[in-house]
């Protein structure tokens, strides 16, 4: 007879373990997963409360001409006076007086590569104008372009003779702004 019981009871026991326990074991489980990927989120958050933190004092430590000169290479508007006078600034220094400036705004499009995450961080707008110069001086306007802090792409530069060693210029360049 205790045999008997003893099966019976082994018997019950495996059938409550396979009815009850065991469902209620796996959502435990399940549970304990969910509960580690929480974790790990609260972990990750916490990294980048951490790194925002230490950018933010790494930002203000630098000096205010560094911030300037990134602003002014990459500004977070287009200012189209702040762009005449710069072009203006580098032209009067070889004694050329410029003429016309215009600028169009343009969406960047597809035909500038550029990575899809970071596709619609800036705009650009299509800058043109033109002046009376000599060739040397026209160089030098072009390699002060060049090396300016704010970006722009010259994309055509045309001459006509104007007077004897004169030549009027006429440049196209694209330049950008962060949205």
């Amino acid at each position: 007879m205790k045999s008997h019981t003893a099966i019976i009871l082994f018997l019950l026991s495996v059938g409550l373990f396979y009815t009850f326990t065991n469902v209620q074991y796996q959502k435990v489980k399940e549970l304990r997963i969910l509960a580690g990927e929480y974790q790990d989120v609260l972990k990750n958050a916490s990294a980048i409360v951490d790194l925002r933190d230490n950018l933010l004092v790494t930002y203000t430590a630098l000096p205010v001409a560094e911030i300037d000169r990134v602003n002014k290479a990459l500004p977070d508007n287009i200012d189209i006076i702040r762009l005449a006078l710069d072009l203006d600034g580098m032209a009067s220094r070889y004694g050329i007086s410029i003429k016309n400036i215009q600028v169009a705004m343009a969406r960047a499009n597809a035909d500038f590569m550029v990575l899809p995450e970071y596709a619609g961080v800036y705009d650009k707008a299509a800058v043109s104008f033109s002046f009376v110069s000599n060739y040397d001086d026209f160089k030098r306007l072009l390699a002060d372009i060049e090396k300016s802090l704010r970006i722009m792409d010259v994309k055509s530069a045309s001459f006509q003779v104007a007077e004897l060693s004169l030549y009027e210029y006429q440049i196209s360049a694209d330049t950008y702004w962060l949205k």
